[in-house]
């Protein structure tokens, strides 16, 4: 049996990507509420109607109108312009947190799971104290010691991720090691890296992929506390979890400045959740079709 023979495999996996959005009402609604917010962030510019930093001292704690849709905060900022480009943050960090965790945690588990021996004790023992803490409190304290930013928020919410994709990746690479294509590779003369990339890699990146899109929406929470905490993006750019801590003193005079940044986080997370639950469901080895 040839290299050739994982082919069809690949492709079919690939297509599969695409069929289960079309076949999943779960998946297709997660996959459209995704979309509308990385819409959101990238148009940023164009559909908010206001500027989102400026203030606007004739219109302090407007309620939603057709002016202010969303209202307005104590300082006469348009709410809805805030959450528009608060989508910028929320992507962002789960764009690059998310994919970051996913190389590094990838290429780790795939060592770990095809080398055995001391290099998979060292790596998964590295994974296993990064596992032990709880992620919130791992994340607070990354972003404590190195600073409130962006890019640190991204580095923490990274780290905390990694075990879980090195999990993933150990075992599954630990099947498909043995299977008969890979001792083919072996006797046709590929090193290791080039089996790990040319055949186990492609085939252990489903469950990877699924695993990713479930913890997109995990980021974008882990983000929001940050945030709410000071830890996150500094005003007076708009996050919807600052947004939501200075909704915090004015819930009285205006409850729709928490009302509408809690509504964008629940609308991605879920969408989020929806397109991984599909994803998961339709690559899921136990699930009878």
């Amino acid at each position: 049996m040839s290299a050739a023979v994982m082919e069809p495999t690949v492709a079919t996996r690939r297509a599969s990507l695409g069929r289960a959005l079309a076949q999943d009402p779960r998946a297709t609604l997660g996959a459209a509420l995704v979309l509308l917010a990385v819409v959101l962030a990238v148009a940023a510019p164009v559909l908010a109607p206001f500027d989102p930093e400026l203030p606007d001292f004739t219109a302090i704690l407007s309620g939603p109108s057709a002016t202010h849709w969303f209202g307005t905060d104590d300082l006469g900022r348009d709410v809805l312009s805030r959450i528009i480009y608060g989508a910028r943050a929320s992507i962002l960090v789960g764009v690059f947190s998310v994919v970051g965790a996913l190389i590094v945690g990838a290429v780790a588990g795939l060592a770990a799971g095809f080398f055995g021996g001391w290099t998979d004790t060292l790596i998964m023992r590295v994974m296993d104290v990064v596992f032990a803490f709880p992620s919130i409190l791992l994340a607070l304290a990354i972003t404590a010691v190195l600073g409130p930013s962006l890019q640190n928020a991204i580095l923490a919410i990274a780290v905390v991720n990694l075990p879980v994709f090195a999990r993933i990746a150990r075992a599954q690479t630990m099947v498909v090691r043995e299977l008969e294509y890979v001792d083919a590779q072996r006797a046709l003369g590929f090193g290791p890296w080039a089996i790990l990339a040319r055949t186990i890699a492609p085939n252990i990146a489903a469950p990877l992929i699924v695993q990713g899109s479930l913890l997109f929406a995990s980021a974008i929470i882990t983000e929001s506390y940050l945030s709410f905490l000071g830890l996150g993006v500094q005003p007076p750019a708009p996050t919807w979890g600052s947004m939501l801590r200075n909704a915090i003193g004015f819930l009285d005079m205006g409850p729709w400045l928490a009302w509408f940044p809690g509504l964008a986080i629940f609308v991605v997370v879920l969408g989020f959740n929806l397109l991984g639950d599909g994803l998961r469901d339709r690559f899921d080895p136990r699930e009878v079709r």
